[in-house]
């Protein structure tokens, strides 16, 4: 076993992880560098306790098959804990929409995070080297990336340790040649219709030649961007702070405070990223800042629009209608009939029909608003309240039925009363209407 490499890997373990160690779980494909990630642990002076987990994708028919044979052989010689799951990748990819890389990574992770979880260890240890985090670092350029995505892969991120970061390919290669570590090749590494092979298989050849230290060039340059990174995340909660707000689920970014920050496309991007939206709409949306409200932008979890001051970002799925609690009771001493924030509504119970229902509003709904003498129709009321879009579809009304079986508003959830079933002097009992979730 080189010593070089060997005591180097236990370093870089013992600085990752510190004094306490803990127990591992390493994903081990067969391939040369996770079986000599294996062969390295095996071997660390400091005796860390791990197992083995191994995916089968069933992306290469027997292929596949031998890479588990293979790895389970190795883990049985060395008396280590195995464990292994085979997925139909295919499929999963096919049913989600998205590429096979993307479906054997969200496979690959789930499952780790599942045996980390049941099995109880500490890490999750992948065998990424330093080709692997240059070749990514490119692929996000080609495909549109922010600083995140030129700063690369970090040793470590929450609970997966990456402690073949720092070496080279060839480190890793030339390290298995001198101590006759066996390991599976995957014949699909050579094909150069895959995005990320063409670069290691063409495009790094050429970077070798105009200079032979590209790798470590690069390196040093995703460390100077992991820094950039954490100082804007820093400055990044500051602009939170000072441009944006929360108004019930949609998170609010204050259009003109916006317009006044001297890059102000960049901490819109910033803003915006968590919540999916990719490049192409972003700048859409950078330029309806600049136009009248209400147009309506979607990423796969949300909808962002475009409101008068305001561009408010809101979670796509429906909010449930039952958010809605209703009980009757009797007055009290001091009772008021008032709420602070509207979340509370009371109504005379002894002038409607019991039990009520909720609905969603409808265009000809009509009510009496709390305080006036004449009908409004509910569209020119929230109107009136400056609504935008998605607050006027979640809007829920809470009805009664008369005595000739006629459907009757008496609130809208969360916002007014209708007037004929106010609380008076008079009133005994009344209906409690509360929302659990701020309309």
């Amino acid at each position: 076993m080189s010593r070089s490499l060997q005591g180097a890997f236990d370093k870089t373990l013992l600085r990752l992880t510190g004094e306490g160690g803990g127990s591992f779980l390493l994903g081990v494909s067969g391939g040369v560098d996770s079986m000599c990630m294996a062969e390295l642990f095996l071997h660390s002076r400091l005796h860390p306790e791990f197992a083995i987990a191994h995916v089968n994708f069933r992306l290469r028919g027997a292929d596949s098959d031998g890479d588990e044979v293979f790895v389970r052989e190795w883990a049985e010689k060395k008396r280590i804990r195995f464990f292994t799951k085979s997925f139909d990748t295919r499929t999963y990819a096919a049913d989600k929409g998205i590429s096979i890389e993307m479906a054997a990574r969200e496979l690959r992770y789930t499952w780790f995070s599942e045996l980390l979880a049941e099995q109880g260890f500490d890490w999750l240890a992948v065998a990424h080297n330093l080709n692997d985090a240059v070749e990514t670092m490119y692929l996000n350029l080609l495909r549109g990336t922010g600083i995140r995505g030129i700063a690369g892969m970090k040793e470590a991120s929450g609970s997966i340790l990456r402690p073949l970061l720092s070496f080279t390919r060839q480190q890793i290669e030339e390290f298995a040649r001198e101590n006759g570590i066996t390991h599976r090749i995957d014949a699909t590494n050579s094909d150069s219709s895959f995005a990320r092979n063409r670069i290691r298989n063409e495009v790094f050849p050429q970077f070798g030649q105009i200079n032979p230290s590209f790798l470590e060039t690069a390196s040093r340059e995703m460390i100077h961007f992991a820094e950039i990174e954490g100082l804007l995340d820093d400055l990044l909660e500051e602009k939170k702070n000072a441009l944006t707000s929360f108004e019930g689920d949609a998170f609010c970014i204050d259009i003109e405070k916006l317009r006044q920050e001297s890059q102000p496309r960049y901490w819109l991007f910033r803003l915006l990223q968590p919540f999916g939206f990719n490049e192409d709409i972003l700048a859409s949306i950078d330029a309806a800042l600049e136009g009248q409200s209400g147009k309506t932008f979607y990423s796969a979890t949300h909808k962002a629009i475009r409101d008068r001051e305001f561009l408010k970002v809101y979670p796509i799925a429906e909010p449930d209608p039952a958010g809605i609690d209703i009980s009757v009771m009797d007055i009290w001493d001091g009772f008021d009939p008032r709420s602070g924030d509207g979340s509370v509504l009371y109504i005379d119970a002894d002038k409607v029909n019991l039990p009520l229902a909720c609905r969603r509003w409808q265009s000809a709904d009509r009510f009496r608003p709390f305080g006036m003498k004449g009908f409004r129709k509910l569209s020119d009321f929230f109107t009136d309240l400056k609504l935008d879009v998605e607050q006027k579809q979640r809007q829920t009304v809470v009805t009664a039925t008369d005595c000739d079986g006629n459907e009757q508003i008496v609130c809208i959830a969360g916002l007014r009363i209708d007037d004929r079933y106010r609380v008076t002097e008079k009133t005994k009992r009344v209906v409690r209407i509360s929302c659990r979730v701020q309309r």
